[in-house]
């Protein structure tokens, strides 16, 4: 196995494995405290985003450099506010409004879009075996929204629609940003994503309070709320740098774990039941983005294409 490779391996497997630790963290999080899914963005976007950028900027790498070039920043801008922010936002009100293990599922239905865009650029229907895919991972979000019966739906209206909106933001930053990791680097551009993405954040919500939400901490938030936003950020680094070194059906395949992660924690330390045919659902939505690893020349094409 060759060493990029191997490198791109492990990143993707910690990544995963850190944002489905995360999850139920920040569930944790909403149900101890009266922190919304705004303070925690702006929290999360900003300190992270500084954080990085100073390390980068420690390490004597031009952190400006890419400001330069118009075509560089107004691609990291859109990344940044339609990728990042867009992303995260519907991941956390997910979270928030369902839980963890949803949020975590509805964001692995990235690769199934992503099927769904290459089929629609290339103008061509998908395969059988992607077909079927799509058809798998549908009947898995219908168990997992109606545990089973469309009389009883679990999820509410709008847990589905910010369920749908974070499947469609992880799709974006999957492919959106991948020729400026290839010219910058992941740290560069999450460091700036973040940031950016905080700043936007923090100039809709003015009322905000770096104070008032301290004062609302005790030592076990504080710990919880500084550990989900390392795992967050390291996640986001390590999924997005996975990218320069597999390709992002590859990723999306590989970063499977998630939702197992996310289910282990969910029910041992927050006590979450699960219907069965919920679970059959999330099942069925991990098969779906397995055969979709299968070998597809078009797929690998537009991926290599958008990173080049």
């Amino acid at each position: 196995m060759k060493t990029s490779r191997r490198l791109g391996l492990i990143m993707i497997i910690s990544g995963a494995t850190l944002w489905g630790i995360s999850g139920p963290i920040i569930q944790w999080l909403f149900q101890q405290t009266a922190i919304t899914s705004i303070d925690f963005l702006i929290i999360r976007l900003l300190l992270a985003g500084i954080i990085l950028l100073a390390v980068l900027s420690i390490r004597k790498q031009q952190i400006f450099a890419i400001w330069k070039d118009p075509r560089q920043w107004i691609q990291l801008v859109i990344f940044a506010i339609i990728g990042m922010l867009g992303a995260q936002y519907a991941f956390i009100e997910t979270v928030r409004i369902s839980n963890a293990v949803t949020a975590t599922l509805f964001q692995f239905l990235g690769p199934v879009l992503i099927t769904v865009y290459v089929a629609i650029l290339y103008k061509k229907l998908p395969t059988l075996i992607q077909l079927l895919s799509i058809i798998i991972a549908l009947s898995g979000i219908f168990f997992l929204i109606t545990n089973g019966s469309i009389e009883n739906i679990i999820l509410t209206k709008i847990a589905i629609i910010f369920g749908l909106l974070t499947a469609i933001g992880f799709t974006f930053y999957t492919l959106q940003p991948a020729s400026l990791i290839k010219k910058w680097g992941s740290p560069l551009i999450v460091g700036w994503g973040m940031l950016l993405a905080g700043i936007a954040l923090l100039l809709f919500n003015r009322q905000f309070s770096f104070q008032a939400i301290a004062k609302t901490l005790s030592f076990e938030t504080s710990t919880m709320l500084f550990l989900a936003i390392l795992s967050g950020t390291l996640s986001f680094v390590l999924y997005i740098g996975s990218l320069k070194h597999l390709s992002a059906m590859e990723t999306s395949l590989l970063s499977s774990i998630e939702p197992l992660v996310a289910v282990i924690v969910s029910i041992t330390w927050l006590n979450e039941s699960f219907g069965g045919y919920q679970l059959i659902g999330g099942a069925l939505i991990v098969v779906a983005v397995a055969a979709l690893s299968l070998p597809e020349k078009e797929l690998k094409t537009v991926v290599r294409e958008r990173v080049s």
